[in-house]
């Protein structure tokens, strides 16, 4: 599991500290921080069907505070696959991806 921090607000000039990515506690999250935006660039350029389209979470002209959800098997080369889930804000989504992960592992 990858978290891609990024600056959006006017108070986001540096990279998180401890209090927030305290905010993912589990040892498998690799947390990242994302300057230049690339991880979101990338997320817009390569979405396309069958992957859902987000109900949110553009700031000017980024997205951020999304999850996502890719389905095992598919290489990533050149483009991301679909994602199986794709929307946010986080906090607000949980249990929409809870249950789109369950189905995937059935």
């Amino acid at each position: 599991m990858f978290a891609v921090w990024e600056p959006i607000l006017a108070t986001d000039w540096q990279r998180p500290g401890g209090t927030a990515t305290g905010r993912l506690p589990d040892a498998r999250v690799l947390q990242f921080w994302d300057r230049p935006h690339l991880m979101a660039q990338r997320l817009a350029a390569d979405a396309r069907a069958p992957q859902p389209e987000q109900s949110c979470c553009l700031r000017d002209g980024f997205l951020w505070d999304l999850a996502a959800l890719y389905p095992p098997g598919p290489r990533w080369t050149d483009r991301l696959p679909p994602a199986v889930f794709f929307d946010g804000p986080v906090v607000k989504v949980k249990d929409g991806l809870t249950e789109t992960l369950s189905r995937a592992a059935r």
